[in-house]
């Protein structure tokens, strides 16, 4: 039975198959594609697509195929070949699979395995000259396409590196774009030598509410007769399908089809919030991503919202909370002149306040927001160079009384950074490497700010060993260390170069570490190797400790979440 004809379809709309018709052109597929495509037609050899289960990452492969395929230019043909599950056993596997998808090497027989009589060495010359024949003799552009790219063992790495030296000296013979999970990352962490040869990184993101709503729209239409588009989902059902699923594709799709079969089972023309909460909690899709604090806070707003429309339409509730005694908070205004001294006369000065007069303060000359105060007993005095020199620094308010001198001071001595600090690329490094190991990961965002922090970088595609990374301080909503209570601390400090060579040394060890960046009011700027999962109780980490390596051991502590007011700059 097609069920899709009792909703007024005229076909399956939410289909888990590639199918290149329904593919909705997100802004962040789009972004991709068009990166890919341009990456592709300039031969710039290895690209690599990574995203989680159900971005959309097979689909996007077969649109990608599908759209070269409508191309008709003769001059810049593109040839695309598919690989679909790189799990090869042995490199002789792989190079007679990657062969008889080029229509070479017809010895090789499918079931049998391949000819004994070939070698490695001949089945890569024969692929040679067929990228020599298409490339240069007949100008085409030969494309190899490989997904779910974290099943690739270490030696189809090296073979695909191989690949990428048949090049002319204008541009590479063979165009390799890698699918993948972000496992695969792991891959090019092990292989740094093809790691620096990656051209594109892209990682696909889960949609957002409005991508996911034009998702599902976008479907009905390709499934409908034209002028008969079907209103199956109301706005808070499209809301519950997104919170249940989190943006991903895959998982909106699976639940569409079984909200629409439960539309059918109980004779329904539309899906509701409670049907689509229904059908989502029968789902393994329904446990991470369903999110109440966000409704929470939208329910709140909606009641400040009525609250504040009745205060303008009904007057006595007005004059009800004129008339409610509320406390004030008070802050110190931001003065624009340096803080006078303690020793400063003030005639206005209330007993028990800090005697400071703001109007004497506001007739200070520029000479005088010059000259250092005199120290405080017992307190530190703030740097006189805090301010980068030719730059005109608004001076924080006085300290509240309740705050001694030293911390208020203590406080001025600590500001939040703007940039991490700044790393020299080594040889054999990638750029993005780095910022993954540093942020945690490796996005569009994250890479156009390092490259405005970097603008004496012309092209992050190629830069050099020797030269200097700045690290802008990108930091983060969500505290990463907030999944356990107790984290065994390798080593910690306020050095970045220092600690990011120490994490790469031993980044490979067992049991596996995580780099982790923060700045709290009292230490600054703080950059510590941790163990890479956290612990239930001091008892267990100790254990942890205890089993570690010896020159992982010598400077390892227990490290529970850091002080309050810590920003932390990695996921």
């Amino acid at each position: 039975m097609d069920y899709f004809k009792i909703l007024n379809l005229s076909r399956e709309p939410f289909s888990n198959s590639p199918e290149p018709a329904f593919f909705f052109q997100s802004p962040t597929h789009v972004r991709c594609l068009q990166k890919l495509e341009l990456a592709i037609r300039l031969r710039r050899g290895l690209n690599v697509v990574m995203g989680r289960v159900g971005t959309g990452k097979t689909t996007l492969c077969r649109h990608l195929i599908a759209q070269f395929a409508q191309a008709n230019e003769e001059a810049d043909a593109v040839e695309t070949h598919l690989l679909m599950d790189p799990a090869f056993s042995t490199p002789l596997e792989f190079l007679s699979t990657v062969a008889l998808g080029f229509g070479i090497n017809g010895k090789r027989k499918r079931r049998t395995g391949p000819d004994p009589d070939v070698t490695d060495w001949q089945l890569k010359e024969n692929i040679k000259n067929y990228l020599f024949t298409k490339g240069v003799g007949e100008k085409k552009i030969v494309v190899l396409l490989i997904d779910e790219g974290q099943k690739l063992p270490d030696f189809c790495l090296e073979i695909l590196r191989e690949f990428l030296n048949y090049e002319t000296n204008e541009n590479k013979l063979l165009q390799i774009v890698i699918f993948g999970q972000p496992e695969f990352q792991q891959l090019l962490n092990r292989m740094e030598n093809v790691a620096d040869r990656v051209n594109l990184v892209h990682m696909l993101e889960p949609l957002s509410f409005k991508e996911t709503r034009g998702l599902i729209q976008f479907r009905l239409n390709q499934a409908s007769e034209p002028g008969h588009i079907p209103a199956l989902f109301t706005r808070p059902a499209l809301l519950a399908i997104y919170q249940a699923t989190g943006g991903y594709p895959r998982k909106i799709i699976t639940l569409c089809h079984q909200v629409m079969l439960a539309m059918i089972i109980q004779n329904r023309s539309k899906a509701g919030w409670f049907l689509v909460r229904s059908c989502a909690s029968r789902l393994a899709i329904a446990d991470t991503t369903w999110r109440p604090r966000s409704l929470r806070r939208a329910a709140l707003l909606a009641i400040l919202a009525g609250f504040l429309v009745l205060l303008a339409i009904y007057p006595p509730l007005t004059d009800w909370v004129k008339g409610l005694s509320l406390p004030v908070l008070k802050t110190a205004p931001i003065k624009t002149t340096a803080t006078p001294s303690p020793e400063t006369p003030s005639t206005s000065a209330a007993p028990g306040t800090s005697g400071t007069n703001p109007a004497s303060t506001a007739a200070k000359t520029s000479d005088s927001a010059t000259t250092p105060a005199p120290a405080t007993p017992g307190a530190p005095a703030t740097p006189a160079n805090a301010t980068p020199p030719g730059v005109q620094a608004a001076a924080p308010a006085a300290p509240p009384t309740a705050v001694s001198s030293a911390a208020w001071n203590r406080g001025l001595a600590q500001r939040k950074p703007a940039l991490l600090g700044r790393i020299t690329l080594k040889e054999g490094r990638a750029v993005w490497g780095m910022l993954r190991d540093v942020y945690g990961e490796y996005n569009p965002v994250i890479f156009e700010k390092v490259t405005l922090a970097n603008p004496h970088i012309a092209n992050f595609s190629r830069v050099p060993a020797g030269a200097v990374i700045h690290l802008p301080a990108l930091s983060v909503e969500q505290n990463p260390l907030a999944e356990a209570p107790y984290w065994v601390q390798i080593r910690a400090s306020n050095n970045l170069e220092e600690i990011y060579e120490f994490y790469r040394t031993h980044k490979a060890a067992s049991p596996p570490l995580r780099f982790l960046p923060y700045w709290n009011p009292r230490q600054g700027m703080v950059f510590s190797v941790l163990l890479k999962n956290g612990l239930p109780d001091e008892a267990s980490a100790r254990r942890s400790i205890a089993r570690l390596p010896a020159a992982l051991a010598s400077g390892a502590r227990v490290m529970t979440q850091p002080e309050p007011g810590a920003v932390f700059y990695t996921r």
